[in-house]
């Protein structure tokens, strides 16, 4: 169970950095939220119309660690990655980055509930 929880995670990440989110849709939750490194927690809708508008446009990310670990709720994944981005009209830029995700089964598949961004 722990490397498909680990390949969710790069399944996300690979997501992101193609900024699909026709595959993020499938990987997320309906109630999705993420946690930007700034403290603003988005919903998913809104995250996707950034994605779609390129305010947030994302570039790669590569993975330096992943661990998974067994929560009462669910499952916690916790990655780092050096991520390339360009926010809300700044520079092409990039972040170490620590995502934190919450991660529950739904029916036959795993669904992503939120993450939480932080630098490392």
């Amino acid at each position: 169970m722990t490397e498909e929880l680990i390949q969710l995670y790069r399944d996300y990440n690979a997501a992101m950095a193609a900024n699909d989110t026709s595959v993020l849709a499938q990987l997320l939750a309906p109630e999705f939220t993420l946690a930007h490194m700034t403290g603003y927690v988005q919903p998913r809708a809104e995250w996707f119309q950034e994605l779609e508008a390129g305010t947030m446009h994302y570039y790669s990310s590569v993975e330096d660690h992943v661990s998974v670990h067994e929560m009462v709720t669910g499952w916690q994944i916790v990655g780092q990655s050096r991520v390339v981005a360009r926010i809300h009209g700044g520079s092409k830029s990039e972040w170490p980055l620590n995502t934190d995700l919450r991660v529950q089964r739904v029916a036959d598949h795993w669904q992503i509930i939120s993450a939480v961004v932080t630098t490392y």
